[in-house]
């Protein structure tokens, strides 16, 4: 296939899942079938390879699919599958667009210093800490774009038309409620933005390359890749145009050799060769070799910008003895952990294993997996947490157990869901306006779905809660139904293990309807 046909494909292959996993984030009426999502999901590398830890099931077969491409021909991944490598590509064809004559240049990869991420990244996952792996994976880094900064724009585009048809008396288009999210992960969420759009338009593909990694994974395993793009010596005539287009700046066009572990499969090269000198093929002829380290102001300076940073948000983490050791509420001393979503297990298992992607956040159907920030600690910063303020958990939804991509949310069937106990209602009986306005309410009891909130008799003709914590789930309804300000008097303390309730009681219908009889009314 000749390098213009190679291009094609790739840019075609990238745009679709590029468009695909953003529908998949934006997707607010769920209307893409779960096995779907479940397939363009498998084949982002880092999550699979988390949920394959976790157990086995059929994502297995996409973390497979990457890795076999990976052997085959290199980091293939990174230009045709992962999102954020797609949208980096379409900041640097923006950056060509408007500095038609800029090129790019060799300059020797950073190799010790993208391993040494690998590393402590790796370590730190070892160790139970998530944070560099939330910060710098690239598909956890799309999808907190996209829920942060697109999503919002999205729903109000929606509710704004939506308005507009409905004035019509067209209802094809219906309101959606705006996602509350934390000032915090917003602020983040552009400032990740940002810095990937600059590093693209002025480096390339210098993330990928640096600090990505799932890069670095992927370009130790392109080492031995069966087919690599190599310059053929006998054709080459030095013109140096493979060079000038190489994205990842890994193509020595004076020494005719391509630093193929940094390289990520984009086939620039192989179409602007204007003699057939680059080509994509079993390796027979380009065989490595060691050059000097090429010195270059630019990245120094990047370095020593992103590094200090980075050990800066890490340090944290070694510090932090139990990374779930924070107050998620100000008004209750006893609220002291956040509440991990049912199928997560213990906040252990779920802030040791979520990348912080959103995909659950986006996918929740009653809005109450928020983002947060620090509510896990520093070792699983922006991971969700349950927000009752928000919403609460629908008692027979199993959403965010399907789509989650690492198993730090595991798939339950709805009978197991229902009987899982993220956590048990707690009553503050002076805050409930029976006590203190003398009014009756027994908004709580109404809206919880196991009746583990019930009323009794409490003076003359008022009603006030009781619990039967055997029963709850801690789904937050009643938390989110109870109306007292400004703090409210029944809410939900979390289970750092997750337990199993009781079943409620089944009671029987009284007065039953006997078709034997006439009509009872």
């Amino acid at each position: 296939m000749s390098g213009e046909k190679l291009k094609r494909v790739r840019v075609a292959v990238s745009l679709i899942f590029l468009a695909s996993i953003s529908v998949l984030f934006l997707d607010a009426r769920h209307s893409i079938p779960p096995a779907v999502g479940g397939f363009l999901v498998s084949l982002q590398f880092v999550p699979s390879l988390l949920r394959l830890f976790t157990y086995f099931d059929l994502t297995a077969v996409g973390l497979i699919l990457v890795f076999a491409l990976t052997v085959a021909f290199g980091r293939v991944y990174c230009s045709f599958l992962c999102p954020l490598g797609t949208l980096q590509d379409i900041v640097i064809h923006i950056e060509k667009k408007i500095h038609r004559r800029k090129r790019f240049t060799y300059g020797r990869p950073p190799f010790a210093f993208h391993y040494s991420v690998l590393v402590l990244t790796g370590l730190f996952v070892c160790m139970g800490s998530m944070t560099l792996l939330n910060i710098l994976e690239p598909f956890s880094i799309y999808g907190r774009i996209v829920t942060g900064t697109a999503e919002p724009l999205v729903t109000l585009l929606n509710n704004g038309i939506a308005g507009i048809f409905a004035k019509f008396q067209v209802y094809f288009l219906y309101s959606i409620p705006l996602r509350e999210a934390g000032i915090s992960v917003l602020v983040f969420s552009l400032a990740i933005l940002a810095l990937v759009v600059t590093m693209s338009y002025r480096h390339g593909r210098l993330f990928c390359n640096s600090l990505c990694p799932a890069g670095a994974l992927l370009g130790l395993i392109s080492r031995i890749s069966f087919v690599k793009i190599v310059i053929d010596r006998s054709a080459c005539n030095d013109c140096g145009a493979c060079e000038k287009v190489c994205k990842a700046s890994c193509i020595d066009s004076g020494a005719k050799r391509i630093d193929f572990g940094a390289c990520v499969g984009c086939f620039n090269c192989i179409k602007s060769c204007p003699t057939d000198g680059v080509i994509y093929s079993r390796v027979r002829f380009a065989l490595p070799q060691k050059a000097a380290p090429e010195y270059n102001p630019e990245r120094r300076v990047f370095f020593k910008g992103v590094l200090a940073p980075t050990i800066g948000l890490a340090l944290p983490a070694f510090m932090s003895g139990d990374s779930t050791s924070t107050s998620t509420d100000g008004y209750h001393e006893n609220r002291n952990h956040p509440i991990s979503p049912p199928g997560s297990k213990s906040i252990r298992h779920f802030s040791g294993r979520c990348t912080a992607c959103h995909l659950c956040v986006s996918a929740c159907p009653s809005q109450v997996l928020t983002p947060a920030f620090l509510d896990y600690g520093f070792a699983g910063v922006f991971q969700p947490r349950m927000n009752y303020d928000a919403g609460y958990c629908n008692y027979d939804c199993t959403v965010c157990g399907q789509v989650c991509p690492t198993g730090a949310i595991l798939p339950a069937g709805v009978e197991s869901k229902k009987l899982i106990q993220i956590g048990r209602a707690m009553f503050v009986k002076d805050d409930c306006i029976v006590v203190s306005k003398k009014m009756d309410c027994a908004a709580c009891s109404e809206h919880c779905p196991t009746k583990a909130v019930y009323t009794v008799p409490y003076e003359g003709k008022l009603s006030i809660p009781e619990l039967n914590n055997d029963i709850c789930v801690g789904c937050g309804a009643c938390e989110h139904a109870c109306p007292t300000t400004p703090r409210k008097a029944i809410y939900v303390r979390a289970n750092p293990v997750h337990l199993v309730a009781k079943r409620p009681p089944v009671k029987k219908q009284e007065n039953a309807f006997d078709s034997n009889k006439d009509f009872p009314f």
